[in-house]
């Protein structure tokens, strides 16, 4: 069983990874954070357990949320590597309505969902019944493939052809509206709070 890393440890790595990331000094973080060098300097090398005072002022000068400080990298990871063609085959059905698509890949942390997916909706499909539509917190982007379709975001229609791309607020009201083709085939990526 891998041992958990000193949280004070932990902790230091991380400000010490946000800071240099952001073009930091200790200094400069110390000055924005209204601490010393010193103090900044002491917690980066695990050597002083800060106040949730002292984390909130480290976490508003480098513009992350507190957590961004206590999140531990945690050595176990999910990876999803899909080769050209492949993914998981994955089935939506909504009344009157099918279609196939692959998953590419998904992600869940602590309040949160991430999924992408390669999606095909033959027009011959479409038409022999109704095209779902979707709303939900979260955002959407979209990146047309091939074929094209007009979709609908909120009161708005979209003409969308190969490499054209949407990106948008999902509590919109959403979804392909009609193929304007012999098919529609796009990547559509949700990231959406669980």
């Amino acid at each position: 069983m891998l041992e958990k890393p000193d949280i004070h440890e932990a902790l230091g790595r991380t400000l010490n990874r946000l800071r240099q990331e952001r073009g930091l000094t200790v200094t400069a973080l110390a000055d924005a954070a209204g601490l010393s060098a010193a103090m900044v300097s002491r917690i980066e090398n695990a050597q002083v357990s800060p106040s949730l005072a002292t984390l909130s002022a480290l976490a508003g000068a480098m513009e992350v949320p507190e957590m961004a400080l206590l999140a531990q990298q945690d050595p176990v990871a999910d990876i999803h590597h899909v080769r050209a063609g492949a993914g998981l085959p994955s089935r939506r059905v909504t009344p009157g309505h099918s279609h196939d698509y692959l998953l590419l890949g998904r992600q869940e942390g602590m309040g949160w969902r991430f999924e992408a997916a390669r999606i095909r909706i033959e027009a011959a499909a479409a038409a022999a019944g109704s095209l779902p539509g979707y709303q939900h917190e979260g955002s959407v982007f979209i990146s047309v493939l091939s074929g094209g379709a007009v979709y609908r975001c909120g009161g708005q229609m979209f003409d969308l052809d190969a490499g054209d791309s949407l990106c948008f607020d999902a509590k919109l009201p959403h979804g392909v509206s009609r193929i304007t083709g012999d098919h529609f085939a796009f990547i559509s990526v949700t990231a959406r709070p669980v």
